[in-house]
This record gives structure tokens, C-alpha cells and sequence, in this order.
């Protein structure tokens, strides 16, 4: 029998149970603190704490039930020797382009300024901006990212793309490299980030960085909190050169309560909520990774620990 650890709900693990059931010779689904656990083949996690690990003497691998790994990366207790793969479910994808294109479009149509005239009840035109020409920019173009550039392509904006190598994505301009970072944010009006974080992605969009974007542009964060310095950004909101910005995580989560996000007029905050993990979509990709780990393969979407992604 395979014996999964499980660290989450306990509604979590009847839903996991279900998903896998097919797809899986005979397993169990046990939680990973308890003592049952201690003997886990596998592990399937989202960011479980500080040595939970530890009891595991058997364990094969590890799978996150996201994209991201920033907080396994810190961990030093987290073997390094198993193989660590994370999520990339088409589903979240496409959840992500919805979120990140629903933001866009709000701002770009004036969603905030009618909503406020709603409120006061006035009927007032403002001007409303080209439906065509608009310049959008997707920081990380993996898998989540191609999709979100392709259909902001699609919709008739112009659209750029960011990686740390060259790629070819069609309808899409892409750039590489720090040493076209700046060439990438030249003159954008939107810019979305769905960058793993790693040493070079901390803090990419500070002053420098908003500085280069068209006047009142408007920044979209589904990647992660740490990017986005948030002094800089506040100050950029206060001068204008930022007009907005739609944020669905933070250096810290939950964000704390006296955080001047919450109540600034142009910041709209997301709770981290912009993709969240369906297991039936993800069902397969799971199931391929356990019988991959039991069979000594190696799984598809294995983080490399030196990258950091």
C-alpha cells in the first residue's frame, strides 16, 4: 500500500482521497505530523512547517499542491536528497489569466471611478482609453505565464513577455535576461508578475523598476509578495506614476491588519486567491508524480533546488 502524507484539512483529504482514487493503486492518505505519517512513501503539501519532515524515514518524495516553493527554499530541515515537484495544473493557469485579465480590464475601463460614481450616484463620462494599443507586460512566462500573455495578446492588447531565458511565444514580444528588464517595462500600462520567487525576482518591481512604466500604469502581483518592494510602491501610487495595483500576495500572509494596503484607494488586495488548487484537475499530474517516486523515476516538474524553481 502506498501511504500519502497529507498536511492540510481534513476536508482536504477526503477531496484528495476522491481525486486519486482511480488513478492510484491501493493507498491511504494520512496526516503528515501524525505518527502514521512518519512512515509516508510520499508527501503532497502546502507549506508545512519547520521539520515536518523529520519523522519521515521512508519518504520517496515530496509534491506541492502549487506552483510555489519559496517557503521549502528557506527550510533547511526540508530533505534536499527526495525528489520536491510542484503543481502545474492547466486549470490553475487558466484560473490565473481570468484573475489577472479581470483586474486589467477593470482598471483599464474605469471599473473603480463608475463604481464610486454608483455609490454617489452620479452619472459622469470619462474619457475612455484606447480599446486597442495598450501595452502589457507578464513578468515569468513558464507555464502559468504563456497562458496570460497569449490571451492578453488575444484581446488585442500589445503584449510583452519576461523570462530568464530567450523563449519564442507567438503575438508576443519577449525579453531576457536582467540586462532587458528595463527594455521589457519601457512604457508599459499594465504589468502582471507571475515570477517564482528566487534571489533575483526579490524586489524586481521598486522605484527603478515602476519608474520605467508609463505614467499611471497599473500593477497586477500573483506571483509573490517579496517582489514588489512596498515602500516603492506605495510612494509610486502617491506620485502618480503608479495608478493602481491589484495584489494577491504579500511579503507577509495573512497581511496584517495595519498594513496600509488595506485601505489605499488604488490598492486592491486579493487574500492569495487568484489560483487555488483544484484536486480534480490536478489528479493526474498527482497520481503520475506518486508512481513515478515509487517506481524510482523522475517525475515531471521536479524543482531544481539550485534555481529555485
Amino acid at each position: 500500500m502506498i501511504r500519502i502524507g497529507f498536511y492540510g484539512t481534513a476536508s482536504d483529504i477526503a477531496v484528495w482521497e476522491a481525486s486519486l482514487a482511480n488513478r492510484l493503486p491501493d493507498f491511504e492518505i494520512v496526516e503528515l505530523l501524525s505518527e502514521a505519517g512518519g512512515d509516508s512513501d510520499v508527501a503532497l503539501v502546502w507549506a508545512p512547517p519547520r521539520d515536518a519532515f523529520s519523522h519521515c524515514t521512508k519518504l520517496r518524495g515530496i509534491i506541492m499542491q502549487g506552483q510555489g516553493v519559496d517557503h521549502m527554499m528557506r527550510d533547511e530541515t526540508v530533505p534536499r536528497a527526495v525528489p520536491l515537484v510542484r503543481l502545474v495544473d492547466p486549470d490553475m493557469a487558466s484560473a490565473l489569466s481570468h484573475w489577472a485579465i479581470l483586474n486589467a480590464l477593470d482598471f483599464w475601463r474605469d471599473g473603480a471611478v463608475y463604481r464610486d460614481q454608483q455609490n454617489r450616484g452620479v452619472w459622469q463620462h470619462v474619457p475612455q482609453r484606447p480599446a486597442t494599443g495598450a501595452k502589457v507586460g507578464v513578468l515569468g512566462i513558464g507555464a502559468i505565464g504563456t497562458v496570460i500573455a497569449r490571451r492578453f495578446a488575444a484581446l488585442g492588447f500589445e503584449t510583452r513577455g519576461y523570462a530568464r531565458t530567450m523563449k519564442q511565444i507567438d503575438g508576443v514580444e519577449v525579453f531576457a535576461g536582467a540586462d532587458q528588464l528595463a527594455d521589457f517595462a519601457s512604457g508599459l500600462d499594465i504589468v502582471v508578475s507571475v515570477l517564482p520567487l528566487t534571489p533575483d525576482t526579490t524586489a524586481i518591481m521598486n522605484a527603478g523598476f515602476f519608474a520605467q512604466l508609463a505614467e499611471g500604469a497599473f500593477v497586477i502581483n500573483g506571483g509573490r509578495g517579496p517582489q514588489v518592494h512596498d515602500e516603492d510602491l506605495l510612494a509610486a501610487l502617491q506620485s502618480g506614476q503608479i495608478g493602481g495595483a491589484a495584489l494577491d500576495v504579500f511579503a507577509v500572509e495573512p497581511l496584517p491588519q495595519d498594513h496600509p494596503y488595506w485601505t489605499h484607494p488604488k490598492v486592491r488586495v486579493w487574500p492569495h486567491v487568484a489560483a487555488q488548487t483544484n484536486a480534480t484537475s490536478a489528479a493526474d499530474q498527482v497520481a503520475a508524480a506518486i508512481l513515478a517516486m515509487i517506481n524510482g523515476q523522475e517525475p515531471a516538474n521536479r524543482v531544481d533546488w539550485s534555481r529555485g524553481y
